[in-house]
């Protein structure tokens, strides 16, 4: 057990990065010197307000410390004008800047990203950090000493921050605000969500299965529910390799629940791929937690439930020919009531930086669809020399489709159209939809 703060994070070290240690160490040897780092499309840096370094994706932070006492400066300077830098265009280069009490943020791209899709990328790595020690801990540590090294509480926990960065460029959960569900038997879900329930401990205040960063089920109060930026937070810990083997008791912040005080996380993998996160206000619950995950688990094994919950958390996403289309490339579905999505594979024939590239593209309609204007955009059908995308929404539904360049507009809607009637018919086993409360 641990209930100092960040310290059960640090103990694990930075191996929660899913890459090899040799890249690990090759990513920590770059500076902004070398070629390396400069070919990085996109950059994420953390600084105190003092220009103390506290956090870089690439490189070392110790080896950028002169970058970062320049972007410090610049900061500074505009905000002696009471004129704060929000962004700046530097040849191909969109440098967008974000402050929140003594940390500084910056986020560099060379891919022509929104202004505001990389803000709220910032504000999610700064909650990230909250999340690690709360708002309040910050603010007291750097009115005593502003120029404190920020590294001697974060040490071991960037490999949760670079996964977080990392997961920004390439899944959709973070920018649509949603949870990605794990698509299964409806039966099986509700099994699970009811054992939960039965071995519900009082001082237990939320429970909840994952498989990777998908939800399976969760139990929650009646009248109070996290939001799903906090959750994603708490998905993205809890998914690191750091917790992947044994039982961990954890102090986490809930930046969006309450960025001042810590709630108390038990997390263990109670099959290779599927994790129990449980959720109490009580430091001393340890041990409860513990009987409420064997009861849970003997429970479940009971009629190999446990066992058939592994293989749905083992078995891939959907491809887009299991939703009887033909030229669907990939596409996600958000389901506005139930703030939930999923998402399909993408076709066998989609490369990697097609990939990135449809995802990106998904985002920006996104900004475009839900930008706060009286007469919100519908439908927008985006084309270009490599990707053909359609973005639609309505009252209760988001979806985004990547489909063949081949296609026409008439074929796309045939398309929608079917899919539409597809996830109608699947939607107990795609989303939570009834999930238990108490």
């Amino acid at each position: 057990m641990d209930r100092n703060g960040a310290s059960n994070l640090m103990q694990a070290g930075a191996s929660s990065v899913d890459v090899d240690d040799a890249n690990i160490q090759a990513e920590k040897l770059e500076d902004f010197c070398s070629p390396e780092w400069q070919l990085r499309s996109r950059h994420f840096l953390v600084l105190s307000s003092a220009g103390k370094p506290i956090y870089t994706r690439y490189g070392n932070e110790s080896q950028l410390s002169t970058l970062m006492s320049a972007v410090q400066a610049i900061i500074s300077s505009f905000n002696d004008m009471s004129d704060p830098v929000r962004s700046m265009n530097v040849g191909q280069h969109t440098i967008v800047f974000f402050t929140s009490g003594p940390l500084y943020l910056l986020a560099v791209s060379d891919r022509n990203d929104p202004e505001e899709l990389l803000r709220n990328e910032l504000q999610l790595v700064h909650s990230q950090i909250v999340s690690i020690l709360t708002s309040a801990q910050l603010t007291k540590i750097f009115e005593q000493r502003s120029n404190f090294d920020l590294r001697q509480l974060l040490g071991g926990t960037e490999g949760i921050i670079d996964q977080l960065v990392d997961r920004l460029d390439t899944d959709l959960s973070f920018a649509l605000g949603s949870l990605d569900t794990l698509w299964m038997r409806y039966r099986l879900r509700e099994r699970v969500g009811k054992t939960l329930l039965s071995h519900r401990p009082k001082s237990l205040l939320y429970a909840m299965v994952i498989a990777d960063m998908k939800l399976v089920t969760l139990v929650r109060p009646r009248k109070h529910s996290l939001h799903p930026a906090d959750l994603h937070l708490l998905f993205n810990m809890a998914t690191s390799t750091t917790f992947v083997s044994g039982e961990h008791w954890t102090p986490v912040c809930f930046p969006k629940f309450n960025d001042q005080g810590f709630l108390h996380v038990y997390i263990n993998y109670i099959t290779p791929k599927v994790a129990l996160i449980l959720v109490s206000a009580d430091r001393d619950s340890f041990f409860t937690m513990t009987q409420c995950r064997e009861n849970v688990c003997r429970d479940l094994a009971i009629d190999d439930s446990l066992q058939r919950l592994e293989d749905a958390a083992a078995q891939r996403a959907l491809h887009p020919r299991e939703l009887g289309v033909t030229g669907l490339l990939q596409l996600y579905y958000r389901h506005k009531t139930l703030i939930q999505h999923f998402g399909t594979q993408f076709e066998d024939t989609v490369d990697d930086a097609q990939q990135r590239r449809i995802i990106n593209t998904y985002k920006r309609l996104r900004l475009h669809m839900t930008k706060g204007t009286q007469k919100p955009l519908r439908i927008i059908y985006y084309k270009s020399e490599k990707d053909t995308v359609l973005a639609w929404q309505s009252s209760t539904f988001e979806l985004y489709v990547a489909v063949v360049s081949s296609i026409s507009v008439k074929g796309i809607i045939r398309l929608v159209n079917s899919v539409l009637e597809w996830i109608k018919q699947e939607e107990d086993h795609l989303f939570v939809v009834n999930a238990p409360s108490y």
